[in-house]
């Protein structure tokens, strides 16, 4: 039997300040700390699934202390954030970043998002791209490559996604002690137990009234918001470029996302981005402009290949020793 809910677990003391704002017609918690600098972006960070701002604990005063202005965020429907009847739409949860930002009375961000925080930071930077100034994501893809089916991603992950899917496993809802550290363990890579080690504060988090349910939700909207008007709406607004710097840091041991993962993820950033594993790092250079794709798989070629098989019947109706005569140009393939 679960323990009984208590909001103690949302308000865990540290150097940082507690504070409530309104956003998007909604009270969001967040966990604040830094003072605010015109010539430095606010630090918006994003907790995952089955997490809520306790997730940053040890970032925010490192980030503080690095002189930025830092808000954890607790998302809508989540911690001691307002459950609303919509916290499952993902289009939603990514205008409710920027109206945060704009909330703390600054016009500049680097949002950071783990997991499906992730998911809201690549999603909010192509949607404003005048506020979010910088994007790094921990162990989230883009978009577009979790919402294709393959093997891109591991049987594990496929296996959760069917269980968050099919209503005798959706129905236990993932508020006890227990089953969040299994849980935690399971997606963590092996002997790490930074998350499994707080399952006790993300339990309390969880049985706060609708929240289990609603993180539920927010994931099975993941999954199936191609499904629905406003989640094709979102997949069309994540075919847009990024226009800000992306660190996207991925750990070599997840259990979950693999290394082609993001190999196979689509071309999304117009720039510099910069793919952290572990303690390495790589750095992909900006890439030309895409060029329109041949169709030689469907029987038409592409216009250079057209361009050299008109060259080619050019030169073979001319003599052999005329080979030093002018020769006429072939026209211009279309």
């Amino acid at each position: 039997m679960s323990a009984p809910a208590d909001n103690s677990a949302v308000f865990l003391p540290g150097p940082w300040q507690h504070r409530l704002i309104n956003a998007n017609g909604c009270q969001f918690h967040i966990a604040h700390m830094g003072e605010h600098r015109s010539d430095r972006p606010l630090v918006l960070l994003v907790h995952g699934f089955p997490e809520y701002w306790w997730a940053w604990r040890h970032q925010i005063e490192a980030v503080a202390l690095a002189g930025y202005e830092v808000a954890a965020i607790d998302q809508r429907g989540i911690g001691g954030s307002d459950k609303t009847p919509d916290s499952a739409d993902g289009m939603l949860l990514t205008q409710d970043l920027a109206a945060i930002v704009r909330s703390l009375g600054t016009s500049r961000a680097a949002v950071v998002g783990q997991g499906r925080g992730g998911f809201l930071a690549w999603s909010v930077a192509a949607l404003e791209p005048d506020v979010v100034e910088g994007v790094m994501t921990v162990s989230a893809p883009h978009p577009r490559t979790l919402q294709r089916l393959g093997t891109h991603l591991t049987l594990k992950t496929w296996r959760q996604v069917l269980k968050t899917l099919i209503p005798h496993y959706a129905a236990k809802r993932p508020d006890g002690r227990r089953v969040l550290r299994k849980l935690l363990t399971d997606w963590s890579a092996p002997g790490n137990a930074g998350a499994s080690g707080e399952a006790a504060n993300y339990a309390a988090a969880l049985r706060l009234p609708e929240a289990a349910s609603i993180s539920l939700e927010q994931l099975r909207w993941s999954y199936l918001s191609t499904s629905k008007i406003n989640g094709r709406e979102h997949m069309a607004l994540t075919r847009r470029f990024v226009n800000a710097t992306v660190w996207a840091v991925r750990g070599e041991r997840d259990p979950l996302l693999p290394a082609r993962a993001w190999r196979k993820g689509p071309r999304v950033r117009q720039g510099q981005l910069s793919l952290h594993r572990g303690s390495r790092r790589r750095t992909l250079r900006p890439r030309r402009a895409a060029q329109p794709r041949h169709r030689a798989r469907l029987g038409v070629p592409g216009p250079d290949l057209r361009l050299k098989r008109a060259r080619q019947r050019v030169r073979a109706s001319s003599p052999p020793d005329n080979e030093s005569e002018p020769q006429a140009r072939p026209a211009r393939s279309g």
